[in-house]
């Protein structure tokens, strides 16, 4: 199984059973604190990953270093990450089941790339264009290119946009040597 597989199935293993809103906000807090220690300390990382701590004294040693922050049942769930999920790719796990969770509950991303700053008033616009075609709220980033020239492109999930005037004059331009 290939590593974007491995991510993708733990992610909707840990969205399947995050059947309230009470238990996904457990689990994305869980995943948050992991993957910044993971990053932040390869020590950390090894004691989790490694065979030769059992479960049983990781539980102790992890309630009483995240007694402030997680309770026993969240230890649990951190446990039962441990076993059953490659905490290499915490990182990536914790980015897709934030995306399902964040598609469950009908939020939809949407990145603006422009050459310039947009106004609130054209964010609103674009917005309500938006909503308009789907069912759900919006999220717009926006997001500043000056290569672009001009225009805008619009990153919904996997699809794009391309309205920019660089892409425009990209077409002109091949068309143009197509013909001769």
């Amino acid at each position: 199984m290939n590593v974007k597989s491995k991510i993708d199935r733990y992610a909707k293993i840990l969205f399947s059973i995050s059947d309230t809103s009470e238990k996904s906000e457990s689990i994305e807090n869980i995943l948050n604190i992991l993957s910044i220690l993971c990053n932040k300390s390869q020590n950390f990382k090894q004691f989790l990953l490694t065979k030769r701590i059992s479960s049983n004294l990781k539980k102790e040693i992890l309630l009483s270093v995240f007694k402030d922050l997680l309770n026993e049942s969240q230890i649990d769930i951190v446990i039962y990450l441990i076993e059953g999920i490659d905490l290499r790719y915490i990182k990536l796990i914790n980015e897709r089941y934030k995306k399902l969770i964040s598609n469950s509950r009908g939020n939809v991303k949407v990145e603006a790339v422009t050459a310039k700053q947009l106004s609130d008033i054209d964010i609103a616009d674009i917005q309500e264009k938006i909503n308009s075609k789907i069912s759900g709220s919006v999220t717009i980033l926006n997001t500043i290119d000056k290569n672009i020239i001009g225009g805008i492109k619009l990153k919904v999930g996997n699809t794009l946009i391309d309205g920019s005037i660089k892409t425009k004059l990209d077409k002109l331009k091949q068309s143009m040597i197509n013909n001769k």
